[in-house]
């Protein structure tokens, strides 16, 4: 794919993230050409394409389409594995959203074919682009925080009201709090802080009514005195921070990891000197996310983000097994 070639893509699904914020990134993104939208019903998918001037298709019509370089999937978790995997088995490059897969097996089949097939996989945690995390990664390059001891991560929410009718609430559909608000916390504690973490408690609380985890708590260390606690939840008041204690000072985003574009974010930082409050750029995760996804493919460099999908899925895998050791997750 030359560098002035746009990519081609498609929408496998009309999620409401889909709906909401991708499709309308992908229409003005000047790397992309959005050529067309696909639903299980196209009485759903044809305003929608008509809207952005594209295609409406079935998804096997769309995941067969010699017209089309790259997929975006927004589908639940739980029907990841099988249309990535024909969406990667058709030669198309493949953005999707988080949690990339249900278990740590799904996921490593699902990196093992991309591999194969020498294509993109990436996980959509767009928040990793956002101008704020730079921002908190040079504070703590420059050694004003000290040396740092915890991370700390919060990302949970009230219960839906559509009770079952929404997917998170689905066993089938991959739905839990783990695989949805937990895995952020996750990528988190990675993300700012690089690998090495291995899960060494967890718990999660398991939903008689809907079969899936409510909510839980994950501690984590790297082995050389850097911990990371966690908390996530669907049961929750709203919460979406993470803090970084060190031996001189702390530092707080108070909105990390759902900020939409035009929104100023607030980063607090504490020393002996005071505590100051400062205001971030207003920025834009979605669009900075589908520039990183389109030049990863021109640059044909894929196996780092194969390499965050593994860590990821082994951390999650992590920490179910944890909790069930330790009892708390029934």
């Amino acid at each position: 794919m030359g560098n002035n070639v746009k990519l081609r893509i498609g929408i496998l699904g009309c999620a409401n993230i889909a709906v909401r914020s991708m499709i309308p990134e992908l229409h003005r993104h000047p790397d992309f050409t959005l050529v067309a939208i696909a639903s299980r019903s196209l009485d759903k998918a044809g305003p929608i394409a008509l809207q952005y001037g594209c295609e409406p298709m079935s998804y096997d019509q769309l995941v067969e389409s010699p017209d089309i370089d790259a997929v975006y999937i927004p589908l639940p978790t739980g029907l990841h594995a099988e249309w990535v995997g024909k969406c990667l088995a058709a030669g198309k490059h493949v953005l999707c959203e988080k949690s990339l897969g249900c278990t740590l097996g799904e996921v490593q089949q699902m990196v093992a074919l991309a591999q194969q097939r020498k294509l993109l996989l990436m996980e959509n945690f767009q928040f990793r682009f956002h101008s704020q995390h730079a921002f908190v990664k040079g504070l703590l390059a420059s050694g004003e925080l000290g040396e740092v001891r915890c991370f700390r991560a919060s990302f949970g929410f009230p219960p839906f009201p559509d009770g079952l009718a929404n997917i998170r609430y689905q066993p089938s559909l991959g739905g839990g709090a783990l695989l949805d608000a937990g895995a952020y916390t996750l990528k988190a504690t990675t993300f700012m802080l690089g690998g090495g973490f291995e899960v060494r408690a967890a718990t999660l609380r398991m939903s008689k009514e809907f079969g899936v985890d409510l909510g839980g708590a994950i501690f984590l260390d790297n082995g050389e005195g850097l911990v990371s606690e966690t908390a996530f939840g669907f049961d929750n008041y709203y919460q979406c921070s993470y803090e970084i204690w060190g031996s001189k000072g702390k530092v707080t985003a108070k909105r990390a990891f759902t900020v939409p574009p035009g929104f100023t974010p607030e980063i607090v930082v504490e020393t002996a000197a005071g505590c100051e409050t400062k205001a971030m750029p207003a920025d834009n995760h979605f669009e900075k996310m589908l520039t990183h996804f389109s030049g990863t493919i021109k640059k044909s460099l894929f196996e780092e983000e194969y390499e965050q999908n593994r860590v990821q899925a082994k951390l999650v895998q992590a920490v179910r097994e944890r909790a069930l050791q330790q009892g708390k997750s029934l």
